[in-house]
């Protein structure tokens, strides 16, 4: 198997198993399979052939309506999708990206701007979370004289 095919299989291993952290393994599949694009998802038949939580209690595959009806409306189905879809954001911005960078690089003064953009853009920022930004907001006196002291 080439590098690239094995890092971007790493990358989907990776993506399902966060999602498997919420959802099964089936459901986390399921996700998967529905917010694939239907030309070029497998079949139905061959998603359900994965894995026997797929079959209904007389070994045969549930349907589609079944699933959508039953699985995504679960809380836990949405927040595996909202796991997907920020992996998928990320993977077509890196797409885009080497889309206007090879553009950029043959002369292309738009694709070059954008790059520019880009770079200046939060994308590869690996700073605070929602948390510390809020922590940083919070005003403790106590704590600002604590802060005060050690840096002494």
């Amino acid at each position: 198997m080439p590098k690239e095919m094995n890092n971007e299989s790493k990358a989907y291993q990776t993506v399902c198993k966060r999602m498997e952290e919420v959802v099964p393994a089936y459901i986390a599949r399921y996700v998967q399979w529905y917010l694939t694009d239907p030309s070029e998802r497998r079949s139905w038949e061959e998603l359900c052939a994965t894995d026997k939580s797929m079959l209904d209690s007389f070994g045969n595959p549930r349907t589609e309506e079944y699933a959508r009806d039953n699985w995504l409306k679960r809380e836990d189905t949405q927040r595996a999708i909202q796991i997907y879809m920020k992996y998928m954001k990320t993977y077509n911005s890196m797409r885009i990206y080497q889309a206007m960078m090879e553009k950029a690089l043959k002369g292309d003064v738009n694709a070059a701007k954008y790059i520019e953009q880009f770079h200046s853009s939060d994308f590869f920022d690996e700073g605070s979370d929602e948390i510390d930004a809020f922590l940083n907001k919070v005003n403790i006196p106590k704590l600002k004289k604590d802060r005060g002291a050690q840096g002494k």
